[in-house]
């Protein structure tokens, strides 16, 4: 008989094309659900160790509670690469006894032992946290505990905003909107912030028209014993149109051997300029006085010289790398010294002044400086600017 031969079937090339063109939808769609599902992973794993992380700081310091005398249980905290806090200039690392993934870096407030504020980097991630609580997690790692808010919010309007906020806001480097802030404190009042810009850039601490209105006795500049009156008259204007609910204290100049002092009523105001002794408090330099001498705040302090022969050599020489680039950043060349942001334009950002004098030298006062310094200045030069501060509750950042 005739012998049949079998046909074989396969695929032309049109259904081919159309097989390819349904895998690569899939692809599109499927694809990045489960990079997301990968991510979010990866997020979560974050926030869990950040409140594992809480959770073992205040457990430790509650076991320090009977040795309270030989730990610090209050103030502002840089973590190194092994979640170890540091305990100042010349630091000497606190271990947290802590079984999970431990941050790698990042800053901690905390208040009676407890973590109130803190940006922990873990992995990818900086984890915020504000009330011991989560804040925001995004990718980056911590320079500083950055918190969103608008001080000209309307009332009935929120004053906590987003990252978002502010970058639509042109990241603002004005006195209106949505703005960025640094906490630094948390007491009693509420959380102790400072803006990360100035809002006025040249500034005397105290002119001579002020000190002539003040005291015709004086009629020159070089006093500072009647305290940062120009200086605090630009910071009411500044925020005159501020809304916030300010909770800031008075703040009372150190007193020097001839009894010479100066009180700074802030009920007044809707925001404060950081006083020196803060400055010295975050970067944990317990031994400065505000008769003392200028320190780099990351801490290689020496009162003499360094191996090399250098006089107070400074740790940071490159963009992002110091520990408090938070407290001298959009100052003009600042990057060379390790802030986060350097503002270019105008040319004269300097410094902004902190609301204290230099005890021993009538015609100083101390101010931080873009090179990473706490130092001073003759308190008429005009190149030096005001940098807000504000004590907010909690609600406040959080709606």
């Amino acid at each position: 008989g005739v012998r049949k031969t079998s046909k074989i079937k396969a695929f032309t090339l049109i259904e081919l094309l159309a097989i390819i063109v349904i895998l690569a939808i899939i692809a599109v769609i499927t694809v990045p659900i489960i990079l997301n599902i990968i991510e979010n992973s990866r997020k979560g794993a974050a926030i869990d160790s950040a409140y594992g992380y809480r959770d073992a700081v205040n457990q430790y310091y509650i076991s320090e509670l009977t040795k309270i005398g030989e730990k610090d249980l209050d103030g502002f905290f840089n973590l190194n690469s092994n979640g170890e806090l540091l305990n100042g200039s010349n630091p000497i690392p606190t271990t947290i006894p802590f079984t999970g993934k431990a941050p790698e870096g990042g800053s901690v407030v905390l208040d009676e032992g407890s973590v109130e504020a803190a940006c922990l980097t873990i992995g990818d991630y900086k984890v915020t946290m504000i009330g011991g609580e989560v804040y925001s997690t995004e990718k980056g790692k911590c320079n500083g505990i950055e918190v969103y808010l608008n001080p000209t919010a309307e009332e009935g309007q929120s004053t906590s905003c987003t990252k978002e906020d502010y970058s639509n806001n042109g990241q603002n480097f004005g006195k209106e909107g949505c703005m960025k802030w640094y906490v630094y404190d948390v007491s009693d009042n509420g959380y102790t912030m400072i803006l990360d810009h100035n809002t006025s850039n040249e500034v005397a601490w105290v002119s001579q028209t002020d000190y002539e209105e003040t005291n015709e006795e004086y009629g020159t500049i070089g006093n500072n014993d009647k305290g940062p009156l120009t200086a605090l008259a630009k910071l009411q204007e500044d925020t005159k149109e501020w809304k916030l609910d300010n909770r800031t204290d008075s703040y009372t100049a150190a007193t020097d051997s001839s009894g010479k002092s100066y009180t700074i009523d802030y009920s007044k105001y809707k925001a404060k300029l950081i006083s020196a002794e803060e400055v010295a408090a975050i970067v944990r330099k317990s031994d400065w006085k505000t008769s003392g001498t200028w320190f780099y705040l990351d801490g290689a302090y020496n009162p003499n010289t360094d191996a090399n022969g250098n006089w107070q050599t400074k740790v940071a020489t490159s963009q992002g790398t110091s520990n408090y680039a938070w407290l001298f950043s959009n100052l003009t060349d600042c990057e060379q010294y390790g802030c986060n942001v350097n503002l270019q334009s105008p040319a004269s950002i300097w410094a902004y002044w902190t609301s204290t004098a230099h005890v021993d030298d009538s015609s100083y006062a101390w101010r931080v400086d873009r090179n990473g310094t706490l130092g001073y200045n003759s308190v008429g030069s005009g190149e030096r600017g005001i940098r807000p501060v504000i004590t907010v509750s909690k609600s406040q950042i959080i709606p």
